[in-house]
């Protein structure tokens, strides 16, 4: 089990950087402080990527081989056709660390995202949060429209409501879950209790807002059984339209939903049964389960 899954919360050392800072200071830094030597193949292989003039389109993903958060970017990537390439980190060598990454992402996590269509200068983003905000915004300035987001302000604080959940209420407690139960030096049982008690909060919230969306949706497309549906005569269960997608903004899939997909998909190691537990939240997952695009970003597929 342990092999498959990522070190998702390891504790990265906080490396206290000082303006002006070289690279090698970077390095050295973190060499001192952790007593870690960063492989110098690893460092080689980035300095030669990062050397390397800078391609002038496409995007470049920054990642970890099973990092939810880097998978979660590559969806958005492949739902809006955008080319992109991805570059692994190796976290045993230490590579989130070495200068050249460190030049992209002072934070030292993945995902980072560098955008190379920019004409003017080369675009590094960071936290992602800010990634997929930046790759929507950007379609929609390019294209005049964008399926997964909208250019309505009420609908878009929807959306960002729901993003600003998953990214700060939603995948930080799955992360901490994974830790203790898997990473930590000690068996804290209360830590995994408390973290994996606070996910299930987090599902609750999904849970209803979801039900609540397919009771409005069957009670606009099954109108002739609505009454039945209201008096408590006929169950929800029985319409023909239980099993019809339902979104947590509009009538469409948007990066609210999508957000959510990858750290859904590993729950279930720390104990959660969503089908079990969650149903409209397993539907949910499903139905983006299934999306191309969904499909091509989780295979590795660019």
């Amino acid at each position: 089990m342990n092999n498959t899954i990522s070190n998702l919360s390891a504790g990265l050392r906080n490396v206290r950087i000082s303006q002006p800072v070289s690279h090698s200071d970077i390095q050295n830094e973190y060499e001192s402080q952790t007593n870690q030597t960063l492989d110098s193949e690893s460092v080689s292989r980035l300095k030669e990527f990062f050397s390397q003039g800078a391609p002038n389109e496409g995007y470049t993903l920054v990642s970890h081989r099973s990092a939810p958060n880097g998978f979660k970017i590559a969806i958005i990537l492949s739902e809006l056709e955008y080319n992109y390439s991805t570059i692994l980190l190796d976290f045993n060598k230490g590579e989130q660390r070495t200068p050249e990454f460190l030049a992209i992402n002072p934070n030292g996590r993945v995902p980072a995202l560098i955008d190379h269509t920019n004409q003017d200068q080369q675009v590094s983003i960071w936290e992602s949060g800010a990634i997929i905000l930046y790759l929507v915004e950007k379609k929609l300035k390019e294209e005049g429209s964008c399926s997964i987001w909208s250019d309505n302000l009420v609908e878009q604080s929807h959306i960002l409501s729901w993003l600003f959940f998953q990214t700060s209420g939603h995948s930080p407690m799955i992360g901490q879950a994974l830790h203790f139960k898997y990473f930590h030096s000690s068996n804290v049982p209360s830590a995994i209790e408390r973290y994996t008690d606070e996910v299930r909060r987090v599902y609750g919230v999904l849970e209803m807002a979801l039900a609540e969306r397919r009771e409005a949706l069957i009670m606009e497309l099954d109108a002739e059984n609505a009454a039945s549906y209201s008096a408590g005569l006929t169950p929800l269960s029985q319409s023909r339209y239980f099993d019809h997608p339902v979104w947590l903004v509009g009538d469409r899939v948007t990066i609210a939903d999508l957000c959510f997909v990858t750290w859904n998909y590993v729950v279930d190691r720390i104990g959660i049964d969503l089908k079990a537990e969650f149903p409209e939240v397993y539907k949910w997952t499903k139905q983006m389960m299934r999306r191309p695009a969904v499909i091509r970003a989780l295979k590795g597929n660019e």
